[in-house]
């Protein structure tokens, strides 16, 4: 099963999702390790959709560098903001689980950091982009990875403070699904997808995604405290520890895993 975690319930899953770029943790696009993955597999010549873009930084990042990408957002200030950025960007504001597109139309679709925001679980959100996919099209999928690192310590120190939380009479809520490789590979499958290639996928030095939004959810209360004031960032000795588990072992710490799967 794949592993629940449970914030503050004044957010949605959906603007959970969107938490990340609305302070300030907007990522460059070349800090992400899933970066070379897409240059490698994203055809040039095609119809690229960005489900669930947020502030469009990849149909951005993609436009400028001569793909036709076009992004599909939920967010009404999440488009604005890309707009603002780019007004060339091409943009739809609508659910991801209900594209405006017909079916067939894309030949590559990105879902980065959107499907386990559902609480209902990812089969919605991925059978509507294998809708929209032509046969043969290509999925990148970026979801949070349930690492074993997260399996044999986060996961119950989580747990244990989500207890502790909720005895506190702390409203919390749904926020988001941390899945295993096994699980993703059934989900994609049940959807109509074949996986051709697996990648971990977190930041570049000094940066680490995974690791310190497992130290922030444990330890920061919003309410009370902002947190570390460098988003990704662990100081001194800890994120010199950190950096060296994810060069050395990408796969049990990272934050998120990526997924190349073709539309069968």
């Amino acid at each position: 099963m794949p592993y629940k975690i449970y914030l503050w319930e004044s957010l949605s899953p959906i603007e959970w999702s969107q938490a990340g770029w609305k302070v300030g943790g907007n990522e460059e696009c070349r800090d992400e390790l899933i970066h070379d993955v897409l240059l490698e597999y994203l055809p040039k010549d095609a119809l690229i959709v960005d489900a669930g873009c947020g502030t469009a930084k990849w149909p951005i990042y993609l436009g400028r560098a001569g793909y036709r990408c076009i992004g599909i957002e939920i967010s009404r200030e999440a488009c604005l903001a890309a707009l603002a950025v780019d007004p060339a960007v091409r943009l739809l504001r609508a659910d991801t689980r209900r594209a405006p597109l017909r079916s067939g139309s894309a030949d590559a679709v990105l879902s980065l950091g959107v499907v386990e925001h559902d609480e209902a679980g990812p089969q919605d959100g991925l059978r509507e982009i294998r809708r929209i996919l032509k046969p043969g099209g290509l999925l990148v999928l970026a979801v949070p990875f349930n690492n074993w690192f997260r399996r044999l310590v986060v996961n119950h120190l989580q747990s244990w403070v989500t207890r502790r939380r909720r005895r506190a009479r702390l409203g919390l809520g749904f926020a988001e699904y941390r899945f295993s490789a096994r699980e993703v590979q059934r989900h994609l499958t049940d959807a109509g997808f074949e996986i051709i290639a697996s990648y971990p996928n977190d930041l570049r030095p000094p940066k680490v995604m995974g690791l310190w939004i497992d130290r922030d959810n444990l330890v920061t209360n919003p309410f009370v405290n902002p947190g570390p004031k460098e988003l990704f960032v662990l100081p001194g000795w800890r994120g010199r520890l950190a950096r060296l588990a994810l060069d050395v072992a990408p796969w049990a710490v990272c934050g998120e895993a990526a997924f190349v799967a073709r539309a069968m």
